[in-house]
């Protein structure tokens, strides 16, 4: 099996992959074990979420949702790219900066979505 990851796979398929399962396993778990209520422990936790028992639920399904897609366009795209012989470091940065992009571009989506379905609600 460490063959195969040595001969099939470069550095960006690597973190991308790993990357993208772990935020599909997360988003599952997420969704299928949603928190109760509202906590600063687990779940998708901010200012606009935590506003008010209606925001916290939406907030969880939205971005349970969104996590669970994003990481499987990460594995997709994990999997295109270890088609090619990617060479150097760059590749390396590549796949951090995804890495790093994939959760922030989700908190920006699920705050617009805050945003928009809720505009004037305050605790």
């Amino acid at each position: 099996m460490e063959q195969f990851f040595v001969d099939y796979l470069n550095p960006l398929s690597l973190i991308l992959l790993l990357t993208g399962g772990i935020y599909f396993i997360a988003g599952w778990i997420q969704e299928k074990y949603p928190p109760k209520s509202i906590n600063s422990i687990y779940g998708y936790r901010t200012k606009a979420s935590m506003r008010n028992p209606e925001v916290w639920k939406f907030a969880q399904e939205v971005s349970s949702k969104k996590m669970k897609r994003d990481g499987l366009y990460l594995i997709v795209l994990g999997l295109l790219l270890s088609f090619f012989d990617l060479k150097g470091q760059v590749y390396l940065w590549i796949g951090i900066a995804l890495s790093v992009w994939a959760p922030l571009w989700m908190l920006i989506s699920v705050e617009k979505q805050i945003k928009k379905h809720f505009p004037n609600k305050e605790n």
